[in-house]
């Protein structure tokens, strides 16, 4: 029994007798070869017919009870769960096509919210043909009945892990309000409508319908950061880690070489070369949305190449580094007349995402853009000041760029 229709309250605001054959015969033993040769060539090969599916296990004290196929047709159901004949929770489906880069194919995953009542929601990602147990008797936390509670999830992201959020009603602060590890809370408060604001500057507050008993709510908290490049120029040839850290939470998404394996006892040549075969050491990773947003400039979109060279160029960078971004960027930034466009420094990305190296270098300048599509002109922000760069030394040079293509 499957319904589309959503009964819980959320607050939206902006995770399964081998035969042994004895054969003597050299012609057999060839034929056989090829056989096994035919037969891993189809297993290789996925039928165009055959659709990306997970399956589900529902587990009442260890012992499977249901199992349910999901599909992408099954996006947005909603599967209930049975204890003889009471209903005690549902599961939700949803069908993920996620992609970052242009041209690479996205990442396709289902993402399930399991929910029991009177217990806390479980937010899990399941892999393509992959296999999510969930067991209704041993997997979830009851709430506590006397005080509001409920989990914080943003999509394609998991849950709001370890937030830390001032309360705001009608520009008054009434209260703090805290998430842990599996983005749970609990309050005091009267429902009402709030402000969730966070002890950065700047960045964006968050509206917050807060209800009565438990409820998941989703939120607009973290955001992706694309495309960092880290150039390393030592002045003698050395080998060297380096690791990223993040303060207020957050993962390294994707890598290249890979992380954090292949960022250790890696060899570097003056000129920037990696191991030999590597320019930079490139990452996207997760974080929390607390860039700043007052002070930037407001670009037309016809002249993005030319404020970038400028810009970047000002900043410390140098051609070959100016180039690669250039390059990679400029295609991507398209379909909007103007860009507003807010430059992170040093001091608002090491809160946030921390390079850490085994040997300390000398010089080290970071830039992260945060660019937002415009349909005028017309709002004003703060001019940035744009600090001198001394490439001296040990540098490093990093650039990236947190740009919501949904928007």
């Amino acid at each position: 029994m499957k319904t589309k229709l959503r009964n819980k309250a959320v607050s939206i605001t902006t995770g399964f007798s081998a035969a042994f054959c004895q054969i003597t015969s050299p012609a057999n033993i060839i034929f056989v070869l090829i056989v096994l040769l035919m037969c891993y060539g189809c297993c290789k090969s996925t039928s165009p017919d055959e659709k990306p599916m997970s399956t589900i296990e529902i587990l009442q004290n260890g012992s499977i009870r249901e199992t349910f196929i999901v599909t992408e047709e099954n996006d947005g159901d909603i599967y209930p769960i049975y204890d003889s004949k009471l209903q005690i929770g549902e599961v939700e489906i949803d069908y993920v096509e996620h992609s970052i880069q242009p041209g690479v194919d996205p990442h396709i995953y289902f993402f399930s919210v399991a929910r029991k009542n009177l217990s806390y929601s479980l937010f899990n990602s399941i892999e393509l043909f992959d296999t999510l147990r969930i067991d209704y008797q041993l997997d979830f936390d009851a709430i506590n009945d006397s005080l509001i509670c409920g989990t914080m999830y943003q999509l394609d992201f998991g849950y709001v892990r370890d937030a830390r959020f001032s309360v705001w009603l009608d520009s008054v602060f009434v209260d703090s309000l805290f998430t842990d590890s599996l983005g749970r809370f609990e309050t005091d408060l009267e429902p009402d409508n709030y402000i969730l604001r966070t002890t950065a500057i700047g960045v964006p507050e968050i509206e917050f319908l807060l209800i009565e008993g438990y409820a998941d709510y989703y939120v607009y908290y973290y955001i992706y950061a694309e495309k960092p490049n880290i150039y390393l120029y030592p002045e003698t040839e050395i080998e060297f880690d380096v690791s990223i850290s993040f303060p207020r939470t957050g993962e390294v998404v994707t890598s290249i070489p890979e992380y954090p394996d292949q960022w250790k006892n890696i060899k570097i040549e003056p000129n920037g070369t990696i191991d030999g075969q590597y320019k930079f050491l490139f990452y996207e990773s997760i974080q929390p949305n607390f860039f700043q947003r007052t002070k930037g400039w407001i670009v037309e979109g016809e002249n993005l190449e030319a404020f970038f060279r400028n810009n970047l160029q000002k900043s410390g960078f140098i051609q070959t580094e100016i180039d690669d971004f250039i390059e990679y960027w400029i295609p991507i930034l398209k379909d909007s007349k103007y860009f507003a466009i807010y430059p992170q420094y040093n001091e608002q990305l090491d809160p946030l995402i921390q390079l850490n190296f085994s040997k300390q270098p000398d010089s080290i300048l970071r830039l992260t853009y945060v660019i937002e599509k415009l349909s005028s002109n017309k709002i004003k922000l703060e001019e940035p000041e744009i600090l001198p760069f001394e490439r001296a030394g040990f540098v490093v040079a990093e650039w990236g760029v947190v740009f919501d293509r949904d928007k």
